[in-house]
């Protein structure tokens, strides 16, 4: 045997020492996955996403959406491209999908230096789930960065006990909304930045999302939006969100929807009941609150909100001339402890009452004005438009019907 038959056979050996020692752990690793796989545990990367930014990674992740209960978006060099929907819940779907995301997207490191993880291109929803709600039940998306160029980024009907948990979501060139909700019940969206341009709002909730939560989120709706827009839902509390740069901050029941906006008696623009406003922080927005009060009162007169409390909240419009606090046909609410914060030199009031005649209520009854502070302009800090209500002004009916005191100034 000479020497270069004793190094091939050498090398032969060396070669399979290696893969025998490296069968065990590749052995290990599939059967991790399969672990994971059995307990509903998914990772689209293994479904054929690819993450480059270039192909479209639609049907790896649907794929790994209908195989799992739990929906892992790892961190990629790029993002996922999304050329189309993807379906969370609906006819096909038991609910109970959980999307997690692992690309950090909120605070000083948001991102990493790259973009969102996820990014659509406007076909339509990005995410969405249509169908009964035991299809649509405990749908969460948490972690998740997305991005879509002209429409939602979530589309939820009919949903029940959903979450969405320390998301960046944002939709561009869109007059609709960033997260979608109808006839959605307990659904929370906390600890996420929700962002809308093109004239939509970052959260719209129409017909029936009762027990709606948002809570410390950063919501905006850029030069021509609003941040959260509600109709016709109880039990809707709005606490702890930064709001900045808006038309619009919070609008609940003006009586029409921004997916029929110029429709008369719009189905799921109706009452909300038992409303909750608390400690938010409104900066640069023309139109902070909007409560039971049309925004276009020429076509609607609003709907009614029974039974309110706003307080605690820092309102400012700094830069805009305009009322911090519009109110409509409310009843039995409860206004103390806001910081109102007017432009300079504004003459608009803090807070503008409006009418609608024919209506019941018309115009706010039953409503306690207290132990608020104001800060800037010349103009009133209550007030109603002008307008004769039973033979009174407003003016004179509000301070009838309402016990309203003079903030600290």
């Amino acid at each position: 045997m000479n020497r270069i038959t004793v190094g091939v056979a050498g090398l032969l050996g060396l070669l399979l020492v290696v893969v025998l020692m490296e069968r065990p752990q590749t052995e290990r690793l599939s059967a991790q996955v399969d672990r994971k796989r059995a307990h509903g545990e998914v990772s689209v990367l293994d479904f054929g996403a690819i993450g480059d930014g270039k192909t479209d990674d639609r049907a790896a992740i649907q794929a790994a959406i209908d195989a799992g209960d739990e929906i892992h978006f790892p961190d990629v060099p790029q993002f996922y491209r999304i050329k189309g929907t993807l379906q969370m819940g609906g006819s096909k779907q038991s609910g109970g999908k959980r999307l997690i995301g692992h690309r950090p997207c909120r605070g000083g490191g948001a991102f990493q230096g790259k973009g969102p993880l996820l990014q659509g291109e406007g076909a339509g929803p990005l995410f969405v789930a249509k169908g009964g709600t035991q299809q649509n039940r405990a749908i969460e998306l948490v972690g998740l960065s997305a991005l879509n160029e002209g429409s939602s980024v979530v589309d939820l009907m009919s949903g029940i006990d959903a979450m969405i948990d320390n998301c960046w979501l944002k939709s561009l060139s869109n007059p609709d909304a960033t997260v979608r909700l109808r006839e959605s019940y307990n659904v929370t969206i906390r600890e996420s930045t929700i962002v809308c341009s093109g004239g939509g709002f970052a959260i719209t909730a129409y017909q029936q999302c009762n027990k709606l939560r948002v809570q410390n989120c950063r919501l905006g709706g850029g030069d021509l939006g609003g941040a959260i827009h509600v109709e016709q839902s109880a039990n809707v509390q709005l606490e702890g969100n930064l709001v900045e740069l808006g038309v619009y901050g919070f609008v609940v029941s003006s009586g029409i929807r921004l997916d029929q906006p110029d429709a008369g008696n719009v189905e799921g623009a109706g009452v909300c009941h038992a409303l909750r406003i608390a400690s938010n922080y409104f900066e640069n927005v023309q139109h902070p609150l909007v409560i039971g009060s049309a925004l276009n009162r020429g076509q609607h007169p609003g709907q009614a909100v029974f039974g309110a409390v706003i307080e605690s909240n820092n309102i400012g419009t700094y830069g805009f001339d305009s009322p911090l606090m519009t109110l409509g046909r409310l009843r039995a609410a409860s206004i103390r402890g806001n910081s109102f914060w007017r432009k300079a030199d504004g003459k608009a009031p803090a807070i503008l009452v409006t009418y609608a005649a024919g209506a019941n209520p018309s115009h706010p009854t039953g409503c306690v004005v207290e132990a608020n502070h104001l800060t800037n302009g010349a103009g009133p800090f209550f007030t109603g438009a002008e307008a004769k209500a039973a033979g009174a002004t407003l003016l004179q009916r509000l301070r009838t019907d309402n016990e309203i005191k003079q903030p600290e100034k």
